[in-house]
């Protein structure tokens, strides 16, 4: 007797209530049976749009984010990136492309566990074994069932954990505490100075006054090597090993000092990544979901311009924190609360921002008393009370809070 397959557990990026509407009625003439919305999360299956100003940040940060997961892209410019895991479908999507392309995203799921009677549940013993799995680990791993720590495990659930892993590799898994206590609060903010974020910047500063590169060292060795003027940087160490020495303070154990004539043998044998993704990372790892210290919570945000987010690791939220900060008017303590996110999604990207010098926060009294306005209009009226968006920024975050998607679903 055949077994019915499972429904497909599909998410969408960037569709707002009308255009997730259409989509509905649009999957339903598919095949009610064949998949389901669902959140982001639990998905088995990703559908983006990337015909629009957002669209290739919403695929490198879905994919960044979801590395393991299929992705079925709608766009009228093929064929895509090389990437077997994307699957296009070309615009205007017909009923016929559509059930294709989800039948080719099931192929690519790892096959569903066997479980025999009376098994009621995975081994969580083997399921625990997933934290000792090193995070540069390439993600086919997973599904080799010939590796002995995996051999029982449900892949779906590894999968899951490290997506986790990824989102706090980056922005670490402190606690909401209470804005407005002010012993609570103090918990909130580092001083990136005693990190290695601070003597980077302090060796890149350098760098520029003497046109040469500088190399940043510790007790056992260089650790990366500094180039302003190309804009690269050398990794002398693996990135596990330059992540646990960015979370601590320093201590005076980290040095900065000139490139040598006899350095150049080994920055031969390393591969160069650019300037501004170090920096950004170090930042994210010094501040685990924290401020810099000083940082008012109640300032207005201002983002001068977009983060590379398709060169950048994706810190979760990211691209919503990002489409509310380009409105203007919104400070640290309302994003939190416009979003109802957790507030280390929000500290960690501010942090990264500020390192890039992508943010500021408005002090003057006319900008505080205009953003409480636009506060209290958000609260207690409809969008369209928010002050008009102009240009680039009106684009891209009208895409990003509620794209319209009809041509690319009910094409």
């Amino acid at each position: 007797m055949m077994t019915a397959q499972p429904t497909l557990r599909l998410c969408h990026t960037g569709m707002d209530s009308r255009s997730l509407y259409a989509f509905e009625i649009f999957l339903s003439r598919v095949d009610s049976r064949a998949c389901q919305i669902t959140d982001e999360t639990a998905a088995d299956v990703a559908f983006i749009d990337i015909d629009n100003d957002l669209g290739r940040y919403l695929l490198e940060g879905h994919r960044l984010l979801y590395p393991g997961r299929p992705l079925i892209v709608s766009t009228q410019k093929a064929p895509l990136d090389n990437d077997p895991l994307t699957i296009p479908v070309t615009k205007p999507v017909g009923l016929a492309a559509f059930s294709a392309a989800l039948e080719q995203a099931r192929r690519l799921l790892p096959p569903a566990p066997v479980v025999e009677a009376p098994v009621a549940a995975i081994d969580t013993g083997t399921l625990e074994d997933a934290d000792s799995i090193p995070d540069e680990m390439p993600v086919e791993m997973l599904f080799n069932r010939t590796e002995p720590r995996l051999a029982n495990a449900d892949p779906v659930a590894l999968l899951r954990q490290l997506e986790e892993r990824l989102s706090t590799f980056y922005v670490g898994s402190m606690p909401d505490v209470d804005l407005d206590d002010l012993i609570a609060r103090n918990a909130i903010y580092y001083t990136p100075d005693q990190f290695l974020q601070g003597e980077i910047t302090r060796a890149v500063a350098h760098a520029r006054e003497i046109h040469r590169p500088m190399r940043i060292d510790d007790a056992s060795g260089t650790a990366l090597y500094l180039d302003p003027q190309s804009g690269k940087a050398l990794q002398a160490r693996s990135t596990n090993a330059l992540r646990a020495l960015a979370q601590l303070p320093t201590r005076g154990t980290v040095k900065m000092s000139r490139v040598e004539p006899g350095d150049a043998v080994r920055m031969d044998t390393l591969e160069s990544r650019p300037l501004e993704a170090l920096e950004w990372d170090v930042a994210l790892w010094a501040s685990r979901g924290r401020l810099p210290r000083g940082t008012s919570l109640d300032h207005p945000v201002r983002l001068h311009s977009w983060p590379n987010l398709t060169r950048l690791a994706v810190p979760p939220e990211a691209m919503r924190i990002a489409g509310l900060w380009s409105r203007g008017g919104y400070s640290l303590r309302d994003t939190v609360s416009m979003l109802g996110i957790p507030q280390r999604y929000v500290f960690a990207f501010y942090s990264a921002c500020h390192a890039l010098g992508l943010v500021e926060l408005a002090a003057n009294p006319a900008a505080l008393a205009a953003a409480r306005i636009v506060s209290r209009q958000v609260v207690a009226g409809p969008a369209e009370a928010a002050p008009p968006m102009r240009g680039l920024f009106k684009r891209i975050l009208g895409k990003l809070l509620g794209a319209r998607l009809g041509e690319a679903a009910a094409g």
